[in-house]
């Protein structure tokens, strides 16, 4: 694990940052595509995913983001829709343009998947201290306020009282 002390610097931080960050997500993508439901293939968890992120979003940014061609991306949310966990909506001033959102079956697959992968995080963080699960919060909530702007700028979120710090996203 990556220590750091006094007067650590940004470059420092950041290699901090690169060394801890990347491992943890690759971590945590594992542990969400194993919680996957048994019917969904890792591409159509990545899409609902990617349409919880972006409600309202549509088949380009899915294609965009999958890496896919058109027909493709298309082709994989036509299924999701089929087994009702998609839905696709036209826009209201662009009728040739489908808005993409989560149904209530997909919205609780993605919620079941969350739980067993927040069980998993709490069984690794039960060998924290108090203490240290504190700090992890603060810290966590300090490097996304950084990464993200200031609180009040664009992008930044309102101060924690409670710490002075970035409050969590509840989104």
């Amino acid at each position: 694990m990556y220590h750091m002390c006094m007067g650590t610097t940004p470059d420092q931080a950041a290699a901090a940052v690169l060394e801890t960050i990347p491992p943890a997500m690759r971590a945590i993508k594992e542990q969400m595509r194993s919680a996957r439901a048994a019917n969904l293939s890792v591409s159509q968890f990545r899409l609902l995913l990617f349409v919880r992120r972006h409600p309202g979003t549509d088949l380009s940014a899915v294609a965009d983001h999958m890496g896919t061609t058109l027909p493709s991306a298309s082709q994989l949310m036509s299924r999701l829709a089929a087994a009702g966990m998609l839905a696709r909506t036209v826009h209201p001033t662009e009728r040739r343009h489908l808005q993409l959102k989560l149904t209530d079956t997909g919205a609780a697959a993605l919620a079941e998947c969350d739980a067993r992968t927040r069980e998993w995080l709490c069984e690794r963080f039960e060998k924290a201290t108090p203490e240290q699960l504190e700090r992890l919060e603060v810290a966590l909530a300090d490097l996304l306020a950084l990464i993200e702007g200031a609180p009040g700028a664009p992008g930044g979120r309102p101060t924690d009282p409670r710490h002075g710090t970035v409050a969590p996203s509840t989104t």
